[in-house]
């Protein structure tokens, strides 16, 4: 397996050492690829997926599960190109299938899959993933990516969404568990003020990271987003009631104080430094980020909980399926074969396990949460009981979602300023959507 890596656009000097690492271990390998009949693939994949991952505990894991992929199978050749960030990956990707020149596989975003299996290009994989092996998987992640009984794509891991605290920081305000419920909160984001501080740091950008954020309350508060046909009615009735009450209280945190309006700017990585720093007492993060967080301030490790998102009403927030996956594109039977035959090995348990692991993802096979780190980390505990008593939901696998979900976050800034009502933002976003629906219902 020749490891090549080309990346598209500029890097910062960090990734450009990692490439050179990956050029120089891959260079050992070209002779065993280069083999009589060798198949050579290519694997689009954003870099946190590869061997140029920014952390070398996520790099290192990756370069491990190639080379023992590489003594395996010396007539696979696999080369991967970097993709960008956010939905400007999802455009090349589907540029590239307008095009005829889309990888053999690639990793890509959950949300995406419904998307991408309309463009025809998306292989389906039953024929090549045997039901005993797809049964260790949670039914939710296979669930997500199934289409006309077809399964599209296989997913590899969970990132739960959620806030973040300091034990510390928790005794200091008088607590000795997180708070629970609408009122509670805000009494603890009362007296987190009183202490200097602001309460609580939301992403307010007007991405889908923020959006994931909003999903998870307003599902707990009960709102749908489509109806059973696929059509948006999160503007109708009892889900706009719960829409509206999301907005309204990202607003009431700002108006209070408790929250700084410039989140309405800021990602989940821009509002990281404010809980490093304690000028926050709560972030809200996903668990993915958990190795990056504890890289970057080590004393947080032993020190960090987490809890779900207080809603009013004692309405429990619902934990949202959100995670890569791996597709395949090429329908030549025989790459298609080599293609699966690396992916398989991913997810085979041992090996995922490892994976998930050294970059803090949440396991979508149950029997990884029985490996020694899950079954002893703390905070992974943590994790595992939210979704044990919360439930689980995937975003729903409609071509329809990235738009609703881009248009609810792109009202959030005006909202956090007060520019408009909740009300207003509702129905501003129902009508950038319905926009977007009808066109893609005449295609």
């Amino acid at each position: 397996m020749h490891i090549t890596a080309r990346p598209k656009g500029l890097w910062l000097a960090s990734a450009m050492t990692r490439l050179m690492k990956t050029t120089v271990l891959a260079s050992s390998f070209a002779m065993l690829a280069n083999v009589a009949g060798a198949v050579e693939l290519t694997l689009w994949a954003p870099p946190s997926f590869t061997p140029q991952a920014g952390l070398p505990a996520i790099a290192d894991a990756y370069q491990d599960l190639y080379t023992r992929f590489q003594q395996a199978n010396p007539d696979i050749t696999l080369k991967f190109e970097v993709l960008p960030g956010g939905t400007e990956a999802l455009t090349q990707i589907l540029t590239a299938a307008n095009a005829g020149n889309l990888p053999d596989l690639a990793v890509l975003d959950g949300f995406w899959i419904a998307r991408l299996k309309e463009t025809g290009k998306l292989q389906p994989l039953d024929e090549l993933w045997p039901e005993a092996e797809r049964s260790k998987f949670y039914k939710e992640v296979l669930d997500a990516v199934t289409f006309d009984g077809k399964i599209y794509a296989a997913w590899f891991h969970n990132a739960w969404r959620g806030l973040y605290y300091r034990k510390d920081t928790l005794a200091k305000l008088g607590y000795t568990t997180p708070p629970a419920g609408w009122d509670e909160f805000l009494a603890y984001a009362e007296k987190a003020k009183a202490a200097g501080m602001s309460a609580v740091m939301f992403p307010g950008s007007g991405t889908e990271l923020t959006a994931l954020h909003m999903l998870s309350m307003y599902w707990g508060l009960g709102g749908n987003l489509v109806d059973d046909t696929g059509k948006p009615v999160f503007f109708d009735g009892a889900n706009r009631t719960a829409l509206e009450q999301v907005y309204s209280m990202y607003r009431e945190l700002v108006e209070k104080g408790y929250m700084p309006l410039d989140v309405s700017t800021m990602d989940e990585a821009a509002i990281r430094p404010f809980f490093y720093s304690g000028e926050n007492a709560l972030t809200a993060q996903s668990s993915s980020a958990v190795t990056q967080m504890y890289a970057d301030v080590p004393d947080l490790k032993g020190n960090l909980g987490a809890f779900n998102y207080p809603l009013p009403g004692g309405a429990t927030a619902t934990p949202i399926l959100v995670g890569w996956t791996y597709g395949i594109f090429t329908d030549d039977p025989e790459r298609k074969a080599a293609a699966w035959k690396f992916v398989d090995f991913v997810l085979q348990p041992e090996n995922l396990g490892k994976l998930n692991a050294a970059a803090g993802h949440l396991p979508v096979i149950q029997s990884i949460w029985d490996q020694d780190f899950y079954k002893t980390d703390p905070l992974m505990l943590q994790f595992k009981g939210i979704f044990d008593t919360g439930g689980m939901r995937a975003r729903p696998a409609v071509p329809i979602y990235p738009s609703i979900t881009g248009a609810w976050a792109q009202q959030m800034a005006d909202v956090l300023a007060g520019n408009i009502t909740p009300a207003q933002a509702v129905d501003n976003a129902r009508d950038q959507v319905m926009t977007e629906y009808d066109r893609l219902s005449t295609r």
